[in-house]
């Protein structure tokens, strides 16, 4: 009787044995849970390329068509000339220069005539806008080429001070190949203008 308890107990631990190493060598990919994303896990290839996307769009300088800045532009630059045109002096040597260019409208023409640049206009013309103003409202002048002249007669009068408001002047008129030249005296008082002629000289080429 005792040696068949022992060949059951024998029997029984022989197949705990067998039942464990069969246990052992299952798979366990077979019996693991499939794992079931959270609803707010994003992957991180999502993650980073939406964090590169979001710090581009927030570096970019993202330009905006604004007219009324252009428009600001526009004004500011009209109220300057405005301005340049209210602060513009009449001196007592403008005022001088201009008596004797209306006295004796001087030419600007010595040697033969040739046509002037317009680049030469332009550039005298936008040199000085306040002055350009004063002569088209003074001498009603409605081209550049006209205002180009004029300036060319102011600046051909030479003038030295001697005394307030008097002055010593010098100029040429020039008419191609006749030239005069013109030297004397001319003062100032008030808008009142007054010149003697001391020497004139003509010479013809």
């Amino acid at each position: 009787m005792k040696n068949l308890i022992y060949v059951i107990v024998i029997i029984a631990c022989a197949g705990l044995i067998v039942f464990g190493l069969v246990k052992k060598e299952k798979p366990k990919g077979d019996s693991a849970a499939p794992t079931v994303a959270s609803p707010n896990t994003v992957p991180s290839e999502i993650q980073k390329t939406a964090a590169i996307s979001t710090s581009t769009a927030i570096g970019q300088n993202v330009q905006h068509f604004r007219p009324d800045t252009i428009a600001a532009t526009d004004i500011s630059s009209v109220a300057a000339a405005q301005t340049a045109e209210r602060n513009f002096q009449i001196t007592p040597e403008l005022l001088a220069k201009m008596y004797l260019i209306d006295k004796y409208n001087p030419g600007i023409c010595y040697g033969a005539p040739v046509a002037v640049p317009q680049s030469a206009i332009d550039m005298l013309v936008d040199s000085n806008p306040p002055l350009v103003a004063f002569l088209k409202q003074k001498y009603n002048l409605t081209s550049d080429l006209e205002v180009y002249n004029k300036m060319k007669q102011l600046q051909a009068v030479s003038l030295t001070e001697t005394a307030s408001s008097k002055f010593n002047f010098t100029f040429m008129d020039g008419q191609c190949r006749n030239l005069v030249y013109y030297e004397g005296v001319v003062q100032v008082a008030g808008s009142a203008v007054t010149a003697t002629v001391a020497n004139q000289t003509s010479h013809t080429y």
